[in-house]
């Protein structure tokens, strides 16, 4: 599909705070609301927006993310759907993703510690022992999300980005608040009136808790799960090794990600490599030229790239799967 300048304008927007109302998304971008649901409508009928969700740091509820990324062996079309399917209902998966290359399954799993996490791996590896090979596992220590800058041609402008991990915090929620979480942690959008009627409390008990969890921090922000392959855009996760990393130049290297509009995230994590990186670029010859350009920026640290194409981001992504 192509997009034009209202297209772009509003993709931007509605990313980066996915419970904005038609009327704010209007003002924003130049649209009545009737134009602006339109175009959501041929959104998503185009999958180019799959889902709205909330962006939770769940570090603040006692959680660490930890990836895990594997190569099929002996499956069908049929059977590689089934494990799919299968892995979406895991309530301790927030994230699965497809690639093309070195790995073709990813998947992320939620867990209060080493020994949970190692827990809910081990059973899920001696399900799919004949099916899974290869794994790979990464701490995920933080992950910063970022805007699509590139839909503007802009650099970001934003004072802070959602973050997810850093140092395990839990904070106390009350009964109230998980439900909240569970109801709009994949559909953003629901209205506050809505999301009142579904967990039987009044909207200023909703609005009231919503405020709560976004000030927090536990609340990092509304997204959208948008494809870019459907408008003409490629996805690769760049694998970074790095040694003798400083804090100083550890945070140059978040600040470069943040600073580059073809960046929507950036990983770091403990494992078999240090960041991951995730491009949304026209074509792989200008991925590469990045490549050489980060490269080059960050010699004295970077030890080796690893770059995969990455068909779907979102064949899971619930911050609150429980």
């Amino acid at each position: 599909m192509v997009l034009d300048i209202k297209d772009k304008k509003l993709l931007y927007e509605i990313d980066l705070n996915a419970r904005l109302g038609t009327s704010s998304l209007g003002k924003r971008i130049g649209l009545s609301q009737e134009g602006v649901f339109y175009r959501l409508k041929r959104f998503e009928r185009n999958n180019i927006i799959s889902g709205y969700i909330t962006l939770l740091n769940f570090g603040k509820l006692g959680y660490t993310g930890y990836g895990v990324y594997a190569r099929f062996q002996n499956v069908n079309p049929e059977k590689k759907a089934k494990i799919i399917r299968e892995l979406k209902k895991n309530k301790h998966i927030y994230w699965i993703a497809e690639y093309g290359g070195k790995y073709d399954l990813a998947f992320a799993i939620m867990a209060k510690n080493i020994i949970q996490f190692n827990e809910i791996f081990t059973k899920i590896s001696s399900k799919y022992h004949h099916y899974l090979i290869d794994f790979n596992i990464s701490i995920r220590v933080e992950l910063v999300q970022y805007p699509r800058d590139y839909l503007l041609d802009k650099k970001n402008v934003m004072d802070k980005s959602p973050y997810f991990g850093k140092y395990i915090e839990e904070e106390n929620i009350e009964d109230i608040d998980t439900n909240i979480l569970k109801k709009i942690s994949e559909f953003a959008r629901l209205s506050v009136l809505e999301i009142s009627n579904k967990i039987k409390n009044s909207p200023q008990t909703v609005t009231l808790h919503l405020k709560k969890l976004e000030k927090k921090g536990i609340i990092q922000g509304y997204s959208s799960k948008i494809h870019c392959q459907e408008f003409g855009y490629e996805s690769y996760q760049l694998f970074v090794c790095a040694n003798n990393i400083t804090e100083k130049r550890k945070k140059e290297l978040f600040s470069y990600c943040q600073n580059n509009p073809n960046i929507i995230f950036c990983i770091e994590t403990v494992g078999k490599w240090n960041f991951e990186i995730i491009y949304e670029i026209e074509d792989q010859k200008k991925l590469q030229d990045l490549i050489i350009e980060f490269r080059s920026k960050f010699s004295d640290i970077i030890t080796d790239i690893e770059s995969i194409v990455l068909f779907n981001h979102y064949l899971k992504y619930n911050q609150f799967p429980f």
